[in-house]
């Protein structure tokens, strides 16, 4: 009997099991129950840069819509949207392979690959292979309808780039909702996020576009994407990034000046850079140098660079404060990537700050210069290059080199706050959409005073620009540029 009972039981266990995977919406349901969870329980200041009632009310919002089965792209588009409005640029959902293969079935897209430099929506060479499906289904007529690489998008369907990104913006997350870093983030995924803002509906989708000073205009029908095409231009850009995050950054002089170039604060810390930060700065007075340029083009942070201003200003100066908010528990949510190098991080982080405050010398956080180098301190002028991409940690330190000092910002504004931010990514992963949520259980604030304007701070003393595509090309042009800029008033 015991046996008969023991059978049972498992048989019902695989019936519940097989009947969950059966139900869309209580799949959902439960997705998001975890995720609403999550949010709460570990997300640093979850109402940092806005009201806890209207973030409340759009994951209610969610919660209903969620009684009703929605499609992957839909679920996408719930999870998107709830999280842009928390306004934390760090916490974000990135589309699966799932809801990409949504988005092309549908056969709604441009004929053409497009990708942001800066603001400028350019469009990319076309690979052989993609011709063949793009033409696919089409009149002749259609078929020898192209756009040349090297060409700006103006308008698509009568709408401005700016006006289609204000459209896409609510699918984005930013600090303090700022436009800048959501054209960064949508910069090498254009058209996947125009597609799930505003779809074509139409046969003919109008675009207007400029090549070579000479502006053009275009009929065309939407179809297949040039899926090898966004294939390869994404896997070079994810390859290039991967290969500029390991590196804690380059010093170099350049017609008497000095040029540090920051891709990423990733590796930016430890031993191995303080020493990279010694011997620079050891060069610069060498070379009795008083002028150098800082460049943080498409650093989206990492560490943060409290070290590095220990060569600018005297001990005790206030950078802000860097909290773990929301620290590591015994028990966390399973669903959480633990075996990350961010989450051994956050692990380690949460031991030290309870060091600290048993030793009373947390003091809420509070970030002073510490080991100021007197003999080595740096005083002279200072460019700093931002733009979209600069976030996180990356804008801090043009925060703290602004206003402590007195440096020169160029380039564009920068995509990350001066002012506050939750950071300490940590993956979440929902069971049943597969879904990868980031979150983030730290909070940072600089030392200013809070602004009505988060924005204005932010915009650069020299407004600097280009449609350059080609990589090298572009860094050249940034660093003559600012070259120039101290001669600037």
């Amino acid at each position: 009997m015991r046996r008969h009972v023991k059978l049972y039981s498992i048989f019902l266990v695989l019936f519940l099991l097989v009947s969950a995977t059966k139900n869309p919406v209580a799949n959902q349901q439960r997705d998001f129950t975890i995720f609403k969870d999550v949010l709460i329980e570990k997300q640093g200041t979850l109402n940092l840069n806005n009201s806890i009632d209207s973030i409340n009310l759009f994951l209610k919002y969610v919660e209903f819509k969620f009684t009703k089965e929605q499609s992957v792209l839909d679920q996408y588009k719930l999870y998107s949207a709830a999280l842009s409005m928390i306004h934390c640029g760090h916490t974000q959902i990135h589309p699966n392979n799932a809801v990409l293969f949504q988005w092309l079935t549908v056969r709604k897209s441009m004929p053409f690959d497009v990708y942001f430099v800066g603001k400028h929506l350019m469009v990319n060479e076309l690979l052989s292979e993609d011709l063949s499906l793009i033409q696919e289904g089409k009149p002749a007529n259609e078929r020898t309808k192209t756009i040349k690489a090297g060409s700006e998008i103006l308008t698509i369907d009568y709408k401005t780039i700016p006006e289609i990104m204000n459209e896409i913006a609510p699918f984005l997350s930013s600090d303090e909702n700022g436009i800048d870093f959501k054209y960064f983030q949508a910069g090498q995924m254009f058209d996947f996020y125009r597609h799930i803002s505003s779809p074509f509906t139409k046969d003919s989708i109008h675009v207007s576009y400029v090549y070579k000073n000479d502006t053009n205009e275009l009929y065309f029908m939407p179809g297949a994407a040039p899926v090898r095409t966004i294939n390869l231009r994404s896997k070079t850009n994810a390859e290039r990034f991967e290969k500029e995050e390991s590196s804690m950054g380059t010093f170099s002089i350049v017609r008497g000046r000095g040029y540090f170039r920051f891709h990423s604060f990733k590796e930016s810390y430890g031993k191995k850079y303080n020493e990279f930060l010694r011997k620079s700065f050891e060069k610069i007075k060498s070379k009795k140098i008083d002028e150098i340029i800082i460049d943080l083009r498409g650093n989206t942070g990492g560490a943060m660079q409290y070290e590095i201003m220990a060569y600018f200003l005297e001990n005790g100066t206030d950078l802000g404060k860097y909290v773990v908010q929301k620290p590591k528990k015994a028990f966390e949510s399973r669903h959480f990537k633990k075996m990350t190098p961010d989450y051994i991080k956050h692990r380690k982080s949460t031991k030290t700050q309870k060091r600290l405050q048993r030793k009373d010398r947390f003091d809420n956080g509070s970030t002073l210069v510490e080991n100021s180098n007197d003999e080595l301190r740096y005083t002279g002028k200072i460019v700093v290059i931002t733009d979209e991409g600069t976030f996180s940690s990356a804008a801090m330190l043009a925060c703290h080199l602004k206003t402590l000092c007195k440096a020169k910002i160029m380039g564009r504004p920068a995509g990350g706050s001066f002012y506050k931010g939750n950071a300490g990514t940590l993956k979440l992963h929902l069971p049943y959409s597969k879904f990868n949520i980031f979150i983030n259980p730290n909070t940072f604030h600089s030392h200013l005073k809070p602004s009505k304007d988060s924005q204005l701070i932010k915009q650069p003393d020299i407004f600097i620009d280009t449609k350059i595509t080609d990589i090298k090309k572009r860094d050249e042009f940034y660093l003559k540029t600012a070259i120039r800029a101290f001669n600037e008033k």
